[in-house]
Order: structure tokens, then C-alpha cells, then sequence
């Protein structure tokens, strides 16, 4: 630990005085065995006795910011993490506190939008954001709470939006028309506790309702304890388009699902990714503000990609990469930590599956 701590001063300390921009990767060697497991919980301990700048600096370098972690270790990293009220989980979302904060939403400001903008503190970065194109090139008649995010297949694999307001309905059909989608991701009820969440965009009943220039039609409605799915078909013009509507009804109005609601949730993801396999048009993805839930949702999906074909995982890498096309993109610390939990059932649930294979096998030689 002593040459190890040693050699990064080194590089550190040449580089700046005092800060925590400099990081320094040892995921090659950790990959080849080099660097055993719990090699930083050792060197952490080192640095608790360091004057506390350098602590601070050196406990952003090396331990809030981790490698890639290999699945196989996962539970064990999910305990550490978790220990003393999950402190060291709120050093790591406290970091991503500080993605975006340069990028301008200058469309999102403009008086003639910020009306369309269902929270006055959650505004789309104007390099990511959707446009909606309308024959009249009025000022602000592009606008729309949303933004493209990259995902596990394509760099705008989803939209993560606002619930739609009564004056934005419109806009959000148009962008699903527009954009080509055929899933829609509702995570949150239109209202919870009293308080209106979410504009009712959609037909009450079988008979078309028009906005705008579009019609949209309630094809079917199916009804499960836990989620609510539709099917809608879109007019305009000669066109038509339909469009498949997963509301996940279960969320609490507070927090996120339980534990014992994780199985829940996940199965959820595999009925949207399922669907989403058939096309290559963006999912659009929308709670209330578009951020939390919605983060959370994108991130699981993701990640459910990701390990079917890997065996690591780097959580705080992928969220602070969806942090940098939208604001607050996974918005609470408990969502953060409901991830983790999510992944580890994913994964206990994909080494269960290749056990069974390999039973499975051996039967059928025997």
C-alpha cells in the first residue's frame, strides 16, 4: 500500500496542489490480478491520517470513484458501501452533483418557454435537447422539455421528458410522431397525494381524441396490479403510427420500491426492453420532472443490457455519463442506492440461470 500510495503522490501532487480533478485508474491492473480486491479499503485507511486536503483529495481519487466493479465482487462492494449509513454512498452521489453545471439550457430560459417547463429548476441542456418542428418558425415553437440519452445500443437510444403539461400535450405528440417512437414509458400516476404529477394526455375512453393536427386513438387497455399498458394509434394526415404505452403504476409516492419490490420493477424493465427490441426509434421515458424516476428507469434498462453480456458494472460512470445530456438524470441518493440493490438481483438472477444451463446439460449427456 506504502509504494502504491507513494507512486500516485507522485503523479498527483505534480499535477496541482490541492483539488479533486485528477484521478488515477488502476482498472488494468485490477482487471489482471495485480491489485487484490480490497486493496483500497487498506489504502483508505492510510488516508484518514493524511491532513485533510490531501485526505479529501486522494479519498476522491482513488475511492468515491471506483473502477469498474467485476460482478463476482459486487455483493461484497454492495456491503462495504452500505456500511455506516451509507456514507460512502453519499460521497460518490455528492460527485455527481457537479456533472453538467457548465452546460447551458439558454431555449429552456427564454421567456416565451419557461411556461412550458413543468419545474422551474429542471431545464433541458440546449446540445441534447429535442426539437419539435413545426411549419411556423416562431420563437420557441421548437421547444420541449426533453432530451436525447445515450444508451446501452445507440447514443439516443432514449428521451427522458417532462410529464406533459395541458399546454404541452401537444408538443409531446408531435415528438412522438416526429421521432418515430413506438414506446412510451410512463413512471409516476397523474396524481399522487393530491398533487398533480401529470397531465392526462391521453384518450379517457376507445373514441379518437385530436391534438393539435394529430389523432390519437385508445386501441385496448390492460390492466395489472402493478402496471398499466395500452395501446395507441396515432393520426396525421394519410399516416398513421402506433405507439404502445407501459405505465408503471406501482411507484410510491415517496422514495422507491421496497426491496421486496425490486423483482417487480425489474420485470417491468424486461416487458419494455422486450418490446424495445423490435425497434431502433428512441423510447421516450417520462415521470413527472423527467429525472429521477426516469433516470432510474433508463440506468436499470441499461444495465440489464450490460450484464447479460458482461461481467462488471461501472454505476456511477454510466449515471454521470446520462447526468451530462440531461440535469439530475437519477435525482436522490436512494435512487442511486436502489440501483445498486437492482443489480445485484440482475446478477444473483443470471448466475442462477447458468446454473440451471449447466445442470441442465449434464443431464442430457448422462
Amino acid at each position: 500500500c506504502f509504494i502504491i500510495f507513494v507512486f500516485v503522490a507522485k503523479r498527483c501532487l505534480s499535477s496541482r496542489e490541492c483539488g479533486a480533478e485528477t484521478f488515477v485508474n488502476f482498472a488494468s491492473f485490477e482487471r489482471d490480478s495485480k491489485l487484490p480486491y480490497n486493496w483500497r479499503r487498506s489504502l483508505f485507511a492510510f488516508l484518514t491520517l493524511l491532513p485533510s486536503c490531501l485526505w479529501t483529495d486522494y479519498l476522491l481519487a482513488f475511492y468515491i470513484n471506483p473502477c469498474p466493479v467485476q460482478m463476482d465482487d459486487f455483493d461484497a462492494y454492495l456491503k462495504d458501501m452500505s456500511k455506516d449509513s451509507a456514507y460512502k454512498f453519499s460521497l460518490q452521489f455528492e460527485e455527481l452533483k457537479s456533472v453538467g453545471l457548465d452546460l447551458a439550457h439558454d431555449a429552456a430560459d427564454l421567456p416565451i418557454n419557461r411556461p412550458k417547463n413543468r419545474y422551474t429548476n429542471i431545464l433541458p441542456y440546449d446540445f441534447s435537447r429535442v426539437k419539435v418542428i413545426y411549419l411556423h418558425n416562431d420563437e420557441g415553437s421548437d421547444y420541449i422539455n426533453a432530451n436525447y440519452i445515450p444508451g446501452y445500443k445507440s447514443p439516443r437510444e432514449y428521451i427522458a421528458t417532462q410529464g406533459p403539461l395541458p399546454e404541452t400535450r401537444n408538443d409531446f405528440w408531435n415528438m412522438i410522431l416526429q421521432q418515430k417512437s413506438h414506446i412510451i414509458v410512463m413512471l409516476t400516476q397523474c396524481n399522487e397525494r393530491r398533487r398533480v404529477k401529470c397531465d392526462h394526455y391521453w384518450p379517457f375512453t376507445d373514441e379518437p381524441v385530436t391534438y393539435g393536427e394529430i389523432s390519437v386513438e385508445m386501441l385496448s387497455e390492460s390492466e395489472s396490479p402493478e402496471w398499466t399498458i395500452r395501446n395507441f394509434r396515432l393520426g396525421y394526415a394519410d399516416e398513421s403510427q402506433d405507439v404502445l404505452h407501459l405505465n408503471y403504476t406501482s411507484w410510491p409516492d415517496h422514495g422507491v420500491p421496497t426491496v421486496n419490490a425490486i423483482d417487480s420493477i425489474l420485470q417491468f424493465v424486461h416487458i419494455v426492453r422486450q418490446q424495445a427490441n423490435r425497434t431502433k426509434e428512441p423510447i421516450v421515458v417520462h415521470c413527472s420532472a423527467g429525472v429521477g424516476r426516469t433516470g432510474t428507469f433508463i440506468a436499470l434498462d441499461r444495465l440489464m443490457q450490460h450484464i447479460r453480456e458482461h461481467e462488471y458494472t461501472d454505476i456511477l460512470g454510466m449515471v454521470s455519463e446520462m447526468r451530462s445530456h440531461r440535469l439530475s438524470m437519477v435525482q436522490t441518493e436512494e435512487q442511486y442506492v436502489f440501483i445498486h440493490q437492482c443489480v445485484l438481483l440482475m446478477w444473483k438472477k443470471k448466475t442462477q440461470s447458468i446454473s440451471s444451463d449447466v445442470i441442465y446439460e449434464n443431464i442430457s449427456k448422462s
